[in-house]
């Protein structure tokens, strides 16, 4: 849809008449009320309460007044703010003062801003809050005057009849699925909207085999949005049960793929890799997700279409992103990463990747997306991947090729190699990456090898080749033998060694952005060579002391 059109049906859907046609319907009690399966956290209740409103990494304060007009020009922060996913932490504290404050927030909204608006009335919000407001139905409902009941059930019908008109121009990606998702839930909870239902549940199934692949993947490649869109079908499955329909076969089928990838995809600690602009998550959420799965089975050790592979022996979890950045739109938000690896030792986190930027600037995002801010090999202080103008990847990124072998004791290795670097610069970046069965004895190799006549940067470039190694905040390095060497401590106190050859080992700055709105100092070991003719071979290896 273009922009003119875009702002004409805008312009429409703010007058009277259409107003008069979305509140004409009135219903007097909603057929079914869905269960919302996921727990809240009072402690946040209690800081919306307070007038503390902390959305998208970002905070604003409104005490004794709705928060509906703060930050007016944060448009990922009204989205969550007016999605009402935080209604949960209310009727998790439960009691009369959470109610009551709930209802107000509710009725206040309703009150406030019952105008369509581009952003807080979107597909993707409104569909999240349609989605909010019937999994929180029977705690808002429940002893209800007739007064509040009345305003929420019409602004309800209202909004769902919007939805209705509008759920095909949602954006694209995530917000797809909350418009889909919101038809979904009010189709079931409005009368006489069985065939909304119905349909809503077809377009859901064509829509995930567009955004997922056979393996359980998300096409993101971000391990926290498939652990979204799995807490999201998982709701949805006990919904469409609990309403009396039949479960269909593609959602147990979509859970089952996805519960297997999202346990690969964890560290010891029980939260989540880094890669293509995730977040760490809470263990706990993580862990709840998967038992609400009920998936048997074991984590999926190679995820081939998704691109990640897992690697683990005694108590050592290493997780490589094999896969290249996904095409186009997909791409928009996804890291240049390809070939980077985080390493946990039990509970610990030892080499990470630096994190996500989304919910942070411009600045911030472009810094997590580039080579240099995973551990891999970057060269020429250029992204492996080439970011395009529009901020994508392009139709066809170049592929990233990986090949694993396991021997009969437990050692695991995997070979990968891509020609990101070919078209600009001639070169190659091939790597090793080894765990031995003890989990205690990690080594790589990283080679550069000129693969073709050099490109056409290659004539200013500085011929520059660094393999980096992110270290986790709570890690402590220090240079030893002369500088041949990094000791590192864990913060449990475990240590291990780090030697490597064939480039300069010295310690840099670094940063982690690993947890949503929090930014960690922290430092990166990083290899240093100048780019030979006939390739450079740089070997490293992590030891347990």
């Amino acid at each position: 849809m273009n922009d003119g059109w875009r702002r004409l049906k805008n312009a429409g859907y703010r007058t009277r008449l259409y107003r008069y046609a979305l509140e004409r319907r009135h219903i007097e009690q909603l057929d079914f009320l869905p269960q919302d399966p996921w727990p809240g956290d009072p402690s946040v209740a209690d800081a919306l309460f307070r007038g503390q409103y902390r959305f998208a990494g970002r905070e604003a304060n409104a005490p004794n007044q709705p928060p509906w007009r703060l930050r007016p020009d944060d448009h990922e922060w009204l989205a969550e703010l007016h999605g009402f996913e935080w209604l949960r932490h209310f009727g998790e504290s439960g009691g009369e003062t959470a109610l009551a404050y709930a209802r107000r927030l509710v009725r206040s909204w309703i009150d406030l801003c019952r105008d369509v608006d581009p952003i807080t009335w979107s597909p993707g919000v409104l569909g999240q809050r349609i989605t909010a407001w019937l999994g929180q139905g029977r705690f808002l409902l429940q002893g209800a005057d007739t007064e509040f009941a009345d305003a929420f059930l019409g602004s309800l019908t209202a909004q769902w009849l919007h939805l209705h008109r509008t759920a095909g121009d949602a954006r694209f990606g995530a917000e797809q699925l909350s418009a889909l998702l919101g038809l979904v839930y009010g189709a079931m909870a409005l009368p006489g909207e069985d065939g909304a239902a119905i349909k809503g549940l077809r377009q859901i199934e064509s829509l995930l085999e567009n955004q997922t692949m056979k393996d359980g993947g998300y096409n993101s490649r971000a391990p926290s949005d498939l652990m979204a869109v799995l807490r999201r079908l998982i709701a949805l499955r006990g919904a469409v049960g609990d309403s009396g329909r039949p479960v269909p076969d593609w959602l147990h089928t979509a859970i089952g793929r996805m519960a297997p990838l999202l346990q690969g995809l964890r560290h010891g600690d029980g939260g989540l890799a880094l890669f293509n602009g995730g977040f760490e998550e809470n263990p706990d959420s993580v862990e709840t997700t998967l038992v609400r799965a009920g998936v048997k089975g074991k984590a999926l050790l190679s995820a081939t279409q998704s691109g990640f592979q897992r690697m683990t022996a005694g108590s050592a979890v290493l997780l490589t992103d094999t896969g290249a950045p996904p095409a186009g739109e997909w791409g928009r938000y996804a890291h240049a990463g390809g070939g980077g690896f985080e390493l946990s030792i039990g509970k610990r986190r030892l080499i990470v990747n630096c994190g996500s930027g989304r919910q942070r600037s411009a600045e911030w995002r472009e810094a997590a997306r580039a080579t240099a801010a995973h551990s891999t090999l970057q060269f020429n202080n250029a992204n492996a991947w080439p970011i395009i103008s529009d901020g994508s990847f392009g139709p066809n990124p170049t592929r990233l090729h990986c090949r694993r072998h396991e021997d009969e004791v437990g050692n695991t290795w995997l070979e990968l190699h891509h020609d990101g670097y070919r078209q600009r610069f001639g070169a190659t970046h091939r790597r090793r990456l080894y765990l031995d069965a003890s989990g205690g004895d990690v080594r790589g190799e990283d080679r550069l090898d000129a693969s073709g006549p050099p490109g056409p940067d290659m004539e200013t470039a500085e011929r520059s080749v660094a393999v980096r190694f992110h270290l986790h905040p709570d890690v402590q390095a220090s240079a030893v033998q002369g500088g041949s060497a990094v000791l590192l401590r864990l913060g449990g106190g475990q240590g291990w060694r780090f030697r490597a050859g064939g480039a300069e080992i010295a310690m840099a700055e670094s940063v982690y952005l690993g947890r949503s709105g929090r930014i960690r100092r922290s430092q990166q070991i990083v290899l240093s060579a100048t780019f030979r003719p006939d390739g450079n071979v740089i070997k490293w290896a992590f030891r347990q002391v």
